[in-house]
């Protein structure tokens, strides 16, 4: 698995799958498809000391992006989220946790990373329980989506953790570009 540091090129297929059903319906915000609005985010993201955004692709086939966000080099903490826009790639999703946690305690040394994940996402809140996170809670009704509100799950691995099961996972070691 490699992940390919975000570029404009990228921002076509980025949108495309951004503002399908099948993305777009777990996602806190909505986007229009607008390329130029696409580029400004681009701009601002680019330009945040605090986030880091990679393509995802498997085999030389791009099939999703994966984000840090909030990255606290003091604290040595970090968000992160992911998408899997190429359907065809939908259980490969299953397996990005492992990369990114891998990467992120081993090669960053960050102590705490954390993932939020709306209610009836129930998938990806499986696929963090399962990968060892813990659920610490929930915002009620956080979320505003199309005229409801949603709760979001809030789920944290920390490296102490995520060191007694990666024997379990350790060949999951991505090339992450910097």
């Amino acid at each position: 698995m490699e992940f390919v540091k975000l570029r404009e090129e990228h921002l076509e297929q980025i949108l495309n799958w951004r503002t399908s059903e099948h993305v777009t319906k777990y996602m806190f915000t909505d986007v229009e498809y607008n390329l130029d609005h696409q580029k400004r985010w681009f701009e601002r993201i680019s330009s945040d000391p605090t986030s880091a955004h990679w393509l995802i692709t498997s085999k030389e086939k791009q099939i999703g992006l994966v984000s840090l966000t909030n990255i606290d080099r003091h604290h040595l903490r970090a968000y992160w989220a992911y998408y899997i826009g190429d359907t065809q790639y939908n259980m490969v999703g299953a397996m990005i946790g492992p990369y990114i946690y891998n990467y992120v305690f081993q090669k960053l040394g960050f102590n705490k990373l954390l993932g939020e994940v709306m209610a009836h996402n129930d998938n990806v809140r499986k696929i963090h329980l399962k990968h060892g996170c813990t659920e610490v809670g929930h915002y009620r009704q956080h979320i505003l989506k199309n005229g409801v509100f949603h709760d979001v799950y809030i789920y944290e691995m920390l490296a102490n953790e995520w060191n007694k099961r990666s024997a379990s996972y350790g060949r999951f070691i991505g090339s992450f570009e910097e």
